[in-house]
């Protein structure tokens, strides 16, 4: 089963957190995945949780059989998972077994936007509770990839960020009676370290102030403090604005204006000025608006903006 464990921190002093914690027989060979804070501490503020789940499930994860390994998706290693995946665009696999092949993202929409597996359809829920691949009927869900499969003759490959999603929801889709369930074992970061972009498109989505990487990041040289940001060039004409559906060039959400939408969503610049920074015309007149983002900034709490000139400021 995945655990995860976040942390930031300078390089050599997480190394040796590391080293530290696998000294412990429990966490002996866990697998550690590095990428470099671009702009100070990726969590600047302390926080201590305690959370039963790491992932939030409708109906909640504990009637789930977690605990046991035939009831989840089986991990592939990244070079395996490469495998699969040319012989799906190549169609080998399907042309000599008799056997379809489905490759599905278990993570939100917003973060396919800024990067996927090619051939992975849009997952269309902004919040992993809400999938639901596989357990709606054809007039619920038309857009369901898993709807109508062959549950004995298909492969289904998985993927998420760093695995967790995939060991949760396989055990959905096991008890829905889909035999053939495969995941890439740690996840799309994993996979880029190991094998690079291929079959890889755009930035990867991160839940801190970073909000998209990208795959050079995950280099074996990312622990390098001393090394700058890479450049290079990252395919970014799938990208498009929410609000006019223009392709875009920068692979980073921002949030609505409107604290109480908040909504992250790419958009070019044009749509930015016109919206005054909010998703939609209704947002631009809610009471609670928060300046222009600027660059690559996130927002602050929302008293920093209350009461303040800076609410009504002109646009740059």
């Amino acid at each position: 089963m995945n655990k995860e464990l976040t942390r930031s921190g300078p390089s050599k002093d997480a190394l040796a957190y590391v080293e530290w914690l696998k000294e412990d027989d429990r966490f002996s060979d866990l697998l550690v995945q590095i990428s470099p804070a671009i702009n100070g501490h990726a969590f600047p503020k302390l926080k201590l949780q305690n959370k039963p789940s790491l992932v939030q499930y409708e109906g909640g994860i504990s009637h789930l059989p977690l605990l046991d390994p035939p009831m989840r998706a089986k991990p592939l290693e990244p070079s395996e998972w490469k495998r699969k995946l040319n012989d799906l665009t190549d169609g080998d696999e399907a042309s000599t077994s008799g056997r379809s092949c489905i490759l599905l993202d278990v993570r939100n929409g917003f973060e396919w936007d800024v990067g996927h597996f090619r051939g992975a359809p849009r997952p269309e829920v902004d919040c992993f509770r809400n999938t639901s691949f596989g357990l709606s009927d054809e007039k619920e869900a038309p857009s369901d990839p898993l709807i109508n499969v062959d549950k004995e003759k298909t492969d289904i490959l998985m993927y998420c960020t760093g695995g967790i999603r995939c060991d949760v929801y396989s055990a959905v889709l096991r008890q829905r009676g889909f035999k053939n369930l495969y995941t890439l074992k740690g996840g799309v970061s994993h996979y880029l370290k190991e094998e690079g972009t291929a079959e890889w498109v755009g930035n990867l989505f991160v839940f801190d102030s970073r909000l998209s990487l990208p795959p050079a990041t995950y280099g074996n040289n990312a622990v390098d403090e001393a090394r700058e940001t890479p450049v290079t060039p990252v395919d970014t004409s799938f990208a498009r604005c929410y609000i006019c559906d223009s392709q875009i060039q920068e692979l980073r959400h921002r949030n609505c204006a409107n604290l109480d939408c908040n909504r992250l969503f790419l958009c070019c610049a044009e749509c930015i000025v016109h919206l005054k920074g909010c998703c939609c015309s209704n947002c631009i007149t809610a009471p609670r608006l928060r300046p222009v983002l600027q660059g690559v900034k996130r927002y602050e709490k929302w008293h920093v903006y209350r009461d303040s000139e800076v609410q009504n400021a002109p646009l740059i």
